[in-house]
């Protein structure tokens, strides 16, 4: 890269927020995608739109890459800098710039977390619903992949509470969100998010969790499906692997969802979180869905409706991820979405395929939006490991597309599933051509 470059970035910013050579952290090589690491020739600290404009305009100047990043908790290599160039950090960019009381709303700078934007709206009495479950992303991240999570159910995605905000294209200049709304879930490619207004709501006064359990994979879906056409407006319905819940109870040593109902093991678990202005109507909810218990084929119907008894399953709920992470000697995630009525055959038929290959796969679901979490375990070497799963995945997204699913699912496609986006990324590549025609911002990601 251009020495120029570097010296007009440190001419610019100062030397205490941009580093070179051993100055760069190796966090910024890479995320939470178990891959290779990439560095970057210089990592830049952005502190306001300003100085994310001045950054881009050098670098389309001089066709130097940029790659942006926040919190690096991405699961795809969506902000790694795999073709060098420019880092630009929005992490500093944390500020919660404004809650507007009479339109709802809260604006904010890109590396503000998600745990912060949900404390926030609760401190003003109202709530941000999107749920991802790396509470630690930044805001900018969840809309460059327009995260969803188990609420999207009910309530949606990251897109559906972004009123506006304010980007930056590749060569420095301004575009408003509304009139480049195709830059929401573009994962860097299209623009360099710098400023968010998210819509609030009211957040449900009362709310219960249910858990039934089943004896057969497909019983469990085909309930899944039967609650949310009852009008209650489930909050949550996920379909979680006995597999999975054995699994992760047993590393984290607290054990909360069933594995065995009167001696028998289950396969797998519903979980439905019913909400509602008040305790009575939760009720009515409960009611009318156990009503149709022995319709739905469930083994039991279990109720949490205390606070402990909440905060307990979510928690178990939430160690799902790290529990692989922590627990097994090798594991990978496959995240992708499928019809929900096809959830029960990707489950069976990646449970099977992993089995050919000596692994197990342990999945759970957010069954209304069919978004699939579905992970692999291997207790050989890790270089074998490595190998299974390259075989593996082919496979997955395959049957995946085969299915009417997506394989972006929840994480994006990064440059790890950028290989098998196929036609997905068509639509992206049109507005890159557009909005970024040199190609410099994230480049070897999907839009390229």
């Amino acid at each position: 890269m251009n020495t120029n470059v570097i010296e007009n970035l440190k001419a610019a910013f100062g030397e205490g927020r941009v580093f070179t050579g051993e100055a760069i952290g190796a966090d910024f090589c890479h995320d939470e995608y178990p891959g290779g690491n990439f560095a970057p020739d210089a990592v830049v600290e952005t502190q306001s739109t300003d100085d994310v404009s001045v950054v881009l305009k050098i670098c389309s100047e001089n066709d130097v890459p940029v790659t942006v990043r926040g919190a690096g908790t991405g699961q795809v290599g969506g902000s790694v800098p795999i073709k060098g160039g420019i880092v630009l950090s929005v992490k500093g960019m944390d500020k919660i710039l404004e809650f507007n009381e009479a339109e709802r709303t809260l604006r904010v700078q890109p590396g503000v977390l998600l745990q912060d934007v949900k404390s926030e709206a609760e401190s003003h009495g109202l709530y941000y619903p999107p749920d991802p479950g790396e509470k630690t992303s930044t805001i900018g991240g969840n809309a460059a992949t327009d995260a969803g999570g188990p609420c999207a159910v009910k309530y949606g995605g990251t897109r559906d509470y972004i009123v506006d905000g304010v980007a930056i294209l590749a060569d420095g200049s301004v575009k408003k969100l509304n009139d480049a709304e195709e830059i929401i879930g573009s994962e860097g490619t299209l623009g360099v998010i710098c400023e968010l207004t998210l819509r609030l709501i009211d957040k449900p006064k009362a709310d219960a969790i249910l858990l039934l359990p089943f004896m057969d994979t497909e019983s469990c879906v085909k309930a899944a499906q039967t609650v949310l056409g009852t009008g209650c407006s489930p909050a949550v319905v996920e379909y979680m692997d006995t597999d999975m819940v054995e699994f992760s109870g047993n590393v984290t040593g607290n054990p909360v969802f069933p594995v065995e109902m009167d001696g028998e093991r289950v396969a797998a678990t519903l979980m439905a979180v019913l909400e509602g202005e008040d305790d009575d109507l939760v009720m009515e909810q409960m009611e009318s869905i156990a009503e149709l218990a022995e319709e739905l084929e469930c083994l039991d119907i279990l109720v949490g409706d205390t606070t402990t008894m909440k905060r307990d399953m979510w928690a178990a709920h939430d160690a799902f991820h790290t529990s692989m992470e922590s627990g097994a000697k090798n594991s990978f995630e496959y995240n992708i979405t499928v019809p929900a009525v096809n959830i029960a055959e990707m489950v069976e038929w990646v449970k099977a395929a992993a089995e050919e290959k000596g692994m197990k796969a342990m999945a759970y679901a957010h069954v209304g939006s069919g978004g699939m979490h579905i992970h692999i375990a291997f207790d050989g070497e890790r270089d074998e490991f490595k190998s299974l799963i390259n075989e593996l995945t082919p496979a997955v997204y395959e049957k995946c597309t085969a299915l009417g699913g997506d394989i972006r699912g929840e994480y994006g496609f990064g440059y790890a599933k950028a290989p098998f986006a196929g036609d997905a990324g068509s639509k992206l590549k049109a507005a890159k051509a557009e909005l970024d025609p040199k190609g410099i911002l994230n480049p070897g990601k999907v839009a390229d």
